[in-house]
């Protein structure tokens, strides 16, 4: 398995030869055989470890698990400790989202501390599973990879093992490991898929497993091209004087993706499914002077071409320096920090930059269509209007929602996430505080 893994770490070009890395340790048996092969193959390795505090005495005894595991080998060793319960009631979150979006900030902060790379144990009946997820949400062509090999300084050597093959490892060379119980619990969506669906197929068809996970990853660079290809038709045809953006109808149904180029077109508002369908529904029956609206965004079906026009309201913003006086109407108080006062738990209302990262000037906003940011643990951008809605926020709040930006940079959509690279570390010489008012 360890060749296997190597094979992986080149075919993805993962990590440099002899690159220190995080590895992200729960004590389950996945995470444990993968620390257990990088530290065979002499990789420098730094384990992190999140405590969700979800389990009580099960949750302390996986931690002492990794702890003690480490402290044999020599591996240096950090827990975090999150509070699950608390981002629920701010975000209104399941469970098992909030806490994968807290265990995604550790992971951020500690490659950005260094090192640089962080290595999940995520394998290939994991990209199936979350395949079948992404199909049943509905997440159409974005959801067609799974999960990828890597996503920024996240990396996933066990990517190409299966299940089987990471328990044979386990036993072979005897990797202590923990069960969490949660795993077989059918409230859980991945669970039925993972011990109903997915043994279901296999018994239809041996093999299914290898032969989805194969199609899963020509599906994710289909994907890839074809939503290459719909970005530069909408670029091609750019925007209108008024800020409008024109698709004419023929290009929309003689593009072989009407449904594609209309969802990216509006892919800030998220829209769903059954509002393209109505949308192309209109198209084809030439119903001219057809009206949609969905969230700030205005649709309207011209005798040639479908017209989109933002419906945004009347926006505020101040321009200040973060080391003058501030404003006196802007609703956000700015003060020098220390490090000791950052707290571990997230941030609400308040956040923690790194004063050297910005700019001289600094302006807080009402976020625009088309606003984007990289939000800590995401690995890549995402538009604000989305992140708004990831987080359930009312159409009302959404509309007046604000953002704190340096330079061309997003650093803060304001009491909900910060931006990858501008966040405070024990590093950072200087330190300002932002909390609104």
């Amino acid at each position: 398995m360890i060749e296997r893994m190597q094979r992986t770490l080149r075919r993805y070009g993962m990590l440099p030869a002899d690159a220190p890395l995080w590895v992200a340790v729960s004590g389950g048996v996945d995470s444990m055989v993968l620390l257990h092969a990088l530290h065979a193959t002499l990789r420098t390795c730094h384990v992190v470890h999140v405590d969700h505090g979800l389990r009580g005495a099960e949750s302390d005894a996986d931690r002492e698990l990794v702890r003690t595991f480490c402290a044999d080998r020599g591996i240096p060793f950090k827990c975090t400790r999150v509070d699950v319960h608390a981002r629920m009631r701010r975000t209104g979150e399941s469970v098992q989202m909030a806490a994968r979006e807290l265990r995604l900030e550790v992971f951020q902060t500690c490659v950005n501390d260094g090192p640089g790379l962080l290595a999940m144990a995520h394998h290939r009946d994991d990209v199936v599973e979350t395949y079948f997820l992404h199909h049943l949400r509905g997440m159409g062509t974005s959801g067609w990879q799974g999960i990828p090999a890597v996503t920024g300084s996240f990396i996933r050597p066990l990517y190409d093992m299966d299940r089987e093959a990471i328990m044979a490892y386990a036993q072979q060379h005897a990797v202590p490991f923990r069960q969490d119980a949660s795993n077989d619990s059918p409230d859980y969506l991945r669970n039925r898929v993972r011990h109903e669906l997915v043994p279901l197929l296999e018994d239809l068809r041996p093999g299914a497993r290898r032969t989805l996970g194969r199609d899963i990853e020509l599906l994710g660079e289909l994907a890839a091209a074809s939503e290459e290809q719909a970005r530069r038709v909408l670029t091609e045809l750019g925007i209108g004087s008024e800020g409008e953006l024109r698709i004419p109808t023929s290009t929309l149904l003689g593009s072989g993706y009407p449904h594609l180029l209309l969802r990216l077109a509006l892919e800030q508002w998220t829209p769903h499914p059954d509002l393209l369908d109505d949308i192309l529904r209109a198209v084809h029956d030439r119903a001219t002077g057809k009206v949609f609206e969905l969230g700030e965004q205005r649709i309207v079906l011209d005798r040639e071409a479908l017209v989109m026009n933002e419906r945004i309201g009347a926006s505020q913003s101040w321009v200040f320096d973060p080391l003058g006086p501030l404003p006196s109407e802007m609703p956000m108080h700015v003060r020098p920090s220390r490090w000791e006062e950052v707290p571990a738990s997230a941030w609400v209302g308040s956040v923690w930059l790194d004063a050297d990262r910005l700019g001289p000037s600094l302006e807080l906003r009402t976020w625009r269509a088309g606003d984007r940011m990289r939000p800590v643990g995401l690995g890549g951008s995402k538009l604000i209007s989305d992140l708004l809605t990831d987080a359930k926020v009312p159409a009302d709040n959404k509309r007046n929602a604000l953002v704190l930006v340096s330079g061309t940079e997003i650093v803060w959509l304001c009491g909900r996430r910060v931006a990858e690279g501008f966040q405070a570390s024990s590093k950072s010489m200087r330190i300002l505080c932002c909390a609104l008012r």
